[in-house]
């Protein structure tokens, strides 16, 4: 069993939001509670704009809920369904689909308790619809308060995990001759270069959500540098799953071919662990600037068709799209390069974050 922070944050918003209702006596405490559940969100980022999307969803519920009850005060099921139906194209039509439970929720309460109410039509409407904007304005202050989700360490954690299994598999690859095991981890470092990138989205609206800071500060510098990082690795998995995929063909490649692309991606290979390695230990002197990877790829590429018109003409077609990848990762080899460097002689001591104890429950 896992208690994530998250899990803690959610039921103790709603802990919150039930001791409130139940302080100012209000009758539906249901409702506040249950807003509150639905509106706590990965980041304080998103909880934010789930606030201003629940405003106005929710407004539009209950005006329509309102209108409704003014021209049938006992509302029967195919009216409220009917009400339901318009609340939800509106919604669509707005792009506030994300609103759509709260609304369906806060147009049933008033227009089924309206008319069992004593209260007027519009204090009744007015007082729900306050009760949902507590419950979500509660789940967004424990958010940002509480244990506020910090993406950036788990980002780094994940490149670097990233990158030691592209570089396992394609050592693997190139050092056994090509064997078919090298790639039984891939679907696994795929998944994990998916969770970096949705982590490193988590992490930019953590920045949005603190518009405050300048542009110049350290953690902006390191968003860029991060997405270098990613895009890098991404394109070493391309290459990878590109073996993969065309491996039986590059089984038929000729003893001379194969020992040269081995070796030519080991070298590209050296060049990635250098540039990590550069940042892991913070030493730009790590980095070989001497060496030219697009004009060596371009060579390679030459030296293979030239030699494949000797032997196999077919594979040629194989051999020129792999080569295609392994220039789109030259590339952002040597973009992620030039910035890492360019950073560490300005502000090289800010381009990590420092690793600290987290706490059992942490996600």
């Amino acid at each position: 069993m896992k208690f994530g922070a998250r899990t803690i944050k959610t039921g103790l918003s709603v802990a919150i939001v039930l001791l409130i209702a139940e302080a100012f006596q209000f009758q539906q405490i249901v409702v506040p509670a249950l807003a509150a559940s639905l509106a706590l969100l990965p980041s304080v980022y998103q909880t934010g704009l789930r606030l201003i999307e629940e405003m106005k969803g929710n407004l539009i519920g209950a005006l329509l809920a309102v209108g409704s009850l003014l021209l049938t005060p006992n509302p029967t099921p195919i009216a409220i369904g009917f009400v339901i139906i318009i609340a939800i194209s509106i919604l669509l039509f707005l792009n506030l689909e994300s609103t759509t439970r709260t609304v369906i929720l806060t147009t049933i309460l008033i227009m089924e308790g309206a008319s069992q109410s004593d209260m007027p039509v519009w204090v009744f409407a007015g007082e729900r619809y306050l009760l949902i904007m507590m419950g979500i304005t509660v789940a967004l202050i424990v958010n940002a308060l509480l244990f506020p989700p910090r993406y950036e360490r788990k980002l780094e954690a994940q490149i670097t995990d990233t990158f030691q299994m592209v570089v396992r598999i394609a050592r693997l690859f190139a050092e056994t001759e090509g064997g078919r095991s090298s790639f039984e981890s891939l679907p696994e470092t795929k998944k994990l270069h998916s969770d970096s990138k949705q982590t490193y989205a988590y992490f930019e609206e953590e920045i949005k959500a603190n518009r405050w800071l300048e542009k110049k500060t350290p953690i902006f510098r390191r968003a860029v540098l991060k997405s270098k990082m990613i895009e890098t690795n991404r394109a070493a998995l391309h290459v990878i799953e590109k073996l993969d995929h065309d491996f039986h063909t590059i089984e038929q490649l000729p003893p001379q071919l194969s020992e040269e692309l081995y070796r030519h991606i080991r070298h590209l290979l050296r060049r990635h662990e250098r540039l990590f390695s550069a940042y892991e230990l913070e030493n730009e002197h790590l980095i070989d600037r001497e060496e030219d990877l697009i004009h060596e790829n371009f060579d390679f590429a030459k030296l293979m068709i030239e030699r494949m018109r000797e032997e196999e003409e077919e594979l040629i077609l194989i051999v020129v799209p792999l080569v295609a990848t392994m220039t789109d990762w030259v590339k952002a080899m040597n973009e992620l390069e030039r910035y890492l460097v360019t950073e560490m002689k300005k502000h090289g001591d800010n381009l990590k974050v420092e690793p600290r104890k987290k706490w059992f429950f942490e996600d």
